[in-house]
């Protein structure tokens, strides 16, 4: 009796395990490479697939794959958008089975928004328009835009529960109050729902700081900024507020938040929460002059009916800090980056150690690296009380990207900038249940040596091949996994993954990206369907 048990207790462990693996389930045919521009994987409702790379030279290639992940249809279009500088991709995201892309480049130095409506089902463009224009950057005060850099003038953000979604615009490309910021809500047919301008009520702040923004449905769009006066150098006083749209109002209603006080709040996150029916707001702050200096990383539950006081919550990684000084004898410096919200009302937060280092050779232009260190990954109740954490090293250097707060989860809404190999060198990561996947790549030799809490960078791309973490309450430091096998042929080359073009189909489970691949012929990508 005895025997049998163990045995069916191990049989369980193995189900546990292999149901826990992220195993492939389909792939593409092979294709070329995608090497510049913006690359985007969107999964969309009706089952289709779809990959957009995005350049202003050559225009828009759209690539779809049928439910059953079978070629569908493919086309290559020229749009409206040009050779100009400052283009970025604003937001791609589905409404009404079409594709809709928000791009953003600086047209004789005025900011322009254009926006682009492809159909799901074909690939061809059913409409391509120019949005919206700003105000002209002096000539004297934007010289050079760089080309990587988004345009700042533009955000859009789209509601996952609806078609609805809103746009900020900022008239001025500044941070004054009165005449700047204009908020335009529109439905899933494109028509204007809604429009409204920040009017300032409170004279004390002169400035304002847009952060995010979330969009409920057909009931309201909820703004959140920081507003602030300049006191002095380097010193900021402010307040943090909400902005709501209602749909029967053309004015923002105002409501000053009791997060984050006597801090300056330079970037944030908002998330809807629909199992609490609150916002979670998830921000970067330091503290105002002549107070002393904690964690930089805030939350807050935020009710947009405003009926209940906001709540604002501890975030800082204690377990991730403490083991993070067990294995390297160091304090984990890691920011949030990206927040997932389980079915259940818990969420989890992903946290990345980043850092700038300026390069300055003895013969040419300086350059910066950016250094992306260990990731951290907490897991918290419906309360916001920490269940599990968990802890991964790992060393990455970013030459020609710099990376911004919050970016994983603000290029997943839009696209991933295809840099010089770059897109490599990055992570994706995923919440399936109760669990987080992080996927990376790198060498075996390196993925060793992280575990020991020693991360080596990789050289080559083609050198590597993709690895996965599973992140949950069993271990604090998961181990990594080959997510191809080994390649054990080193004439060979590696299986990466192009990461932040993927996208996550909800209904399976399934997560969608691109690898490196080769046949007899050639060496390209594929579109690859990975289930946990």
């Amino acid at each position: 009796m005895k025997k049998l048990s163990l045995i069916i207790m191990f049989v369980m462990m193995q189900v546990v395990v292999t149901y826990a693996q992220l195993t492939t389930v389909s792939q593409s045919p092979l294709f070329k490479e995608p090497v510049s521009g913006y690359g985007r994987i969107l999964h969309m409702k009706n089952g289709n697939t779809v990959f957009l790379q995005i350049t202003s030279k050559d225009g828009i290639y759209v690539d779809i794959y049928d439910e059953e992940n079978r070629p569908k249809a493919q086309s290559h279009k020229s749009a409206n958008f040009g050779n100009l500088l400052g283009s970025c991709i604003n937001a791609i995201f589905e409404s009404n089975n079409d594709i809709v892309v928000f791009i953003s480049e600086v047209e004789s130095r005025q900011p322009v928004l254009y926006r682009l409506i492809i159909d799901g089902t074909t690939g061809y463009i059913k409409r391509d328009e120019k949005l919206v224009m700003t105000n002209r950057y002096a000539y004297f005060a934007q010289p050079f835009i760089t080309q990587y850099e988004p345009v700042t003038s533009f955000f859009v953000r789209k509601d996952p529960q609806s078609e609805n979604y809103a746009l900020v615009v900022l008239h001025n490309n500044d941070r004054s109050v009165n005449g700047n910021l204009e908020v335009v809500w529109y439905a899933g047919n494109h028509k204007e729902i809604s429009r409204a301008y920040y009017n300032n009520r409170d004279t004390r702040y002169k400035n304002i700081n847009y952060l995010d923004m979330a969009v409920l449905g057909d009931e309201k769009v909820c703004l959140f900024a920081h507003i602030y006066n300049q006191t002095e150098v380097g010193d900021k006083k402010g307040q943090l507020i909400m902005a709501s749209l209602n749909k029967t109002s053309d004015t923002l209603e105002i409501s000053k938040l009791n997060i984050g006080v006597r801090k300056v709040i330079d970037s944030g996150l908002v998330k809807f929460n629909p199992i609490t029916k609150k916002l979670l707001f998830i921000g970067y702050a330091h503290a105002e002059a002549g107070d002393s200096e904690k964690y930089a990383g805030i939350m807050g539950f935020v009710d947009p009916t405003g009926r209940t006081p906001e709540q604002e919550i501890n975030i800082f990684p204690a377990k991730a800090n403490e083991k993070t000084q067990a294995i390297a004898g160091r304090d984990f410096t890691g920011m949030p980056q990206n927040i997932f919200v389980r079915s259940d009302g818990g969420f989890s937060i992903i946290y990345e150690e980043l850092t700038r280092k300026q390069v300055k050779p003895l013969n040419s232009a300086s350059y910066v690296y950016c250094i992306k260190d260990w990731l951290a990954v907490v897991s918290y109740d419906v309360n916001g009380q920490p269940e599990y954490s968990c802890v991964i090293p790992r060393h990455a250097e970013l030459r020609n990207w710099e990376i911004a707060a919050f970016n994983t989860e603000r290029v997943a809404r839009s696209a991933q900038p295809l840099i010089k190999g770059e897109q490599y060198r990055g992570y994706a990561c995923f919440q399936y249940k109760d669990r987080v996947y992080v996927t990376m790549n790198n060498t075996d030799e390196n993925m060793k040596k992280a575990a020991k809490g020693k991360g080596v960078s990789f050289h080559s791309v083609r050198d590597t091949d993709g690895y996965y973490y599973i992140c949950d309450a069993s271990n604090e430091q998961p181990e990594y996994k080959p997510l191809f096998g080994l390649n054990v042929n080193k004439d060979d080359d590696g299986h990466p993954l192009v990461m932040g073009v993927s996208d996550y189909d909800n209904d399976k489970g399934r997560f969608i990206t691109l690898k490196m691949d080769s046949n007899t012929d050639h060496r390209g990508v594929r579109v690859v369907w990975l289930q946990p």
